[in-house]
């Protein structure tokens, strides 16, 4: 690569030199460019010479002028040199040496056709074996992959394949089912929950995985149940103890009908008792899951088979995740021939072809706003709550945000169940009607801020235009996600959430209503409490959800939840790939996928 920069630097010093057109050239002026030695500026044109890029013939004499030919044009050399930064897993070397002002348009785009080419499967014989590699881009960087401590779906998503859990959810069925406990049972208070494990589960580094790795798992949990997800579980348990080495005891504080559900989420996966308190565990992380980690970097995360999963053995050998922010998208403005496989992604109507197909994700993800009665300011009033929801009715929101892949829903227990578009349109306010009812409400035009994390910056912003089109002063701010969850989100007036409707639903909403008792006043946060204490002592999940209705129902009713939008994408995948099924997180299962070949 450096060969290739000092070339680089070279042609750019001779930009009027014609591609196979001598032009006498000192050594000095060449020592100057390249910032070195005679000696090595010698070395450097013979190797340069040797590769075929330039023509060469020194003559003899200080100060004497030689000619130097340039054979191989400067926008192929960066073709090359940003090729082989991809080869070497430096996408964003790659994508950065092609931002420079002699890269036209016309290497770019010849750049990301190749780039195409190199992401999706590939599949090379190696004597006897057959190795499958899957390469697809993600658009934000890995930020953690320990299960204590994801934040994003993605990171989520890989800990799936990392880690088990000792139980599977099955959103769809509503069902339970055993994985690294094989069996398990609670006793007639509730209280006792004993599940087995599973002998022969290895570890990644090699070891089995027993009893006391559970035991060390939730006690590091529980260290960490503070304002992290689902925390008020471990306030529940007052001990988790091995019975022997397969066998595990939790006992309660008092009943808890989620645990189950709760030890089948990534955040409750199995880690090592020896390894999980090193400082870089999120970065190296070891667990039991079908791969294995092998390499991690800015831009790229490299997952391998590993040969003794307890579930049988993953058909893809490898699968690299590039950080390739805009790729993607630059993509679709292509063509779908790139890759094989592609998460929430809509397919277009062109492209609905025989070659490519859809999986309709189940869950859905939801943007809505929250209201924080803790701070003084005028949305104390509930009159002027009522004007802000009507404000940003569904219809208008869904006009603002756009595509056929966001939709209102009756509620968030049941997000997936879509309103008819006509209903959707009921009661529409226009901004004249907004702007008059705020005025007999009594609004002077003090500045709300609405706070959320940089990625629903662009929903943040849409909110605040609605808003200000009908009469409102709003300010946003941006905190990142763990500043979020601190007291410092409290400062502000309107919180903006995002929340994935997936396996764990039932989970998130308790997670949510539990976090929003922070900010409620007084007589909505004891409703809330008491809906949520019954609920997690309810052995039946019909009476569990219609609790969640109601609990939801009496935050809407009194302003202090506003639903935005809904919104469920497809993942999209070509003919040739086969086991595609979407696991809790509706990403495909790396797992089961294997390719057909011709």
């Amino acid at each position: 690569m450096k060969l290739r920069d000092h070339y680089l630097r070279l042609r750019r010093h001779f930009p009027q030199a014609e591609d196979g057109q001598a032009l006498a050239v000192a050594l000095d002026e060449l020592a100057g460019v390249l910032d070195c030695t005679h000696r090595n500026v010698t070395l450097l044109l013979k190797r340069m010479r040797a590769e075929g890029w330039i023509g060469w013939e020194p003559k003899r004499g200080r100060g004497s002028r030689s000619p130097l030919t340039f054979f191989c044009p400067l926008e192929e050399m960066l073709f090359s040199a940003a090729r082989e930064l991809v080869l070497r897993g430096d996408l964003q070397g790659a994508l950065a040496r092609l931002q420079t002002a002699d890269s036209g348009p016309g290497l770019q785009e010849r750049f990301h056709r190749w780039l195409g080419g190199y992401f999706g499967h590939r599949s090379e014989v190696r004597g006897a074996r057959r190795l499958d590699t899957l390469r697809f881009p993600l658009s934000q960087q890995v930020a953690s992959l320990d299960p204590a401590g994801t934040l994003f779906t993605a990171d989520a998503h890989l800990v799936h394949q990392l880690f088990d859990p000792l139980l599977r959810y099955n959103r769809v069925t509503k069902t339970l089912s055993p994985h690294v406990a094989h069996a398990w049972e609670a006793d007639l208070s509730r209280l006792r929950w004993t599940f087995h494990l599973r002998k022969g589960v290895l570890f990644h580094h090699g070891r089995e995985l027993t009893a006391d790795d559970v035991c060390a798992t939730f006690a590091r949990l529980r260290g960490r149940a503070d304002g992290s997800l689902y925390g008020w579980v471990h306030r529940r348990i007052a001990s988790v103890e091995a019975q022997d080495p397969v066998t595990v005891t939790f006992t309660l504080e008092e009943p808890c009908e989620l645990l189950p559900q709760y030890l089948a989420t990534t955040r409750a996966s199995i880690v090592p008792a020896e390894l999980s308190e090193q400082a870089d565990f999120s970065r190296n992380p070891v667990g039991t899951g079908p791969f294995r980690l092998s390499h991690l970097d800015e831009t790229l995360c490299v997952l391998d088979a590993f040969p003794g999963y307890f579930q049988g053995r993953a058909h893809l050998d490898r699968v690299e995740l590039w950080h390739a922010p805009g790729l993607q998208e630059q993509e679709r403005t292509r063509t779908l021939g790139s890759f094989q496989l592609l998460h929430n992604y809509l397919l277009p109507v062109e492209d609905d072809a025989g070659s490519w197909h859809q999986v309709q994700q189940q869950g859905a993800t939801c943007r809505f706003l929250t209201f924080n009665l803790r701070k003084q300011g005028p949305l104390a009033s509930p009159v002027l709550r009522e004007a802000l929801c009507t404000a940003l009715h569904p219809a208008k929101v869904l006009e603002r945000v756009g595509g056929d892949a966001t939709y209102a829903a009756a509620s968030l227990v049941r997000g997936d169940a879509e309103l008819p578009p006509q209903q959707t349109q009921d009661e529409v306010q226009p901004p004249e009607a907004c702007l008059e009812a705020l005025r007999r409400a009594g609004y002077a035009g003090e500045r709300l801020v609405l706070c959320t994390i940089p990625q629903y910056e662009r929903d943040a912003k849409l909110v605040q235009a609605l808003l200000q089109e009908t009469g409102w002063a709003v300010e946003v701010k941006l905190l990142g996600a763990e500043a979020f969850k601190s007291e410092q989100r409290l400062q502000a007036d309107l919180l903006l959430f995002s929340m994935v409707l997936d396996n764990d639903a039932e989970l998130r909403l308790v997670d949510l209503y539990k976090s929003m008792q922070r900010h409620l006043e007084p007589s909505a946060k004891e409703a809330v409490a008491a809906k949520i204490s019954t609920l997690l002592g309810e052995t039946e999940a019909l009476r569990r959800e219609q609790l969640l209705l109601g609990t939801e129902e009496e935050l809407r009713s009194r302003r202090l939840l506003h639903i935005l939008y809904f919104k469920r994408l497809k993942t999209v995948y070509h003919a040739s790939v086969r086991g595609i099924s979407l696991d809790s997180l509706e990403w495909v299962s790396f797992k089961d996928i294997w390719f057909q070949t011709r």
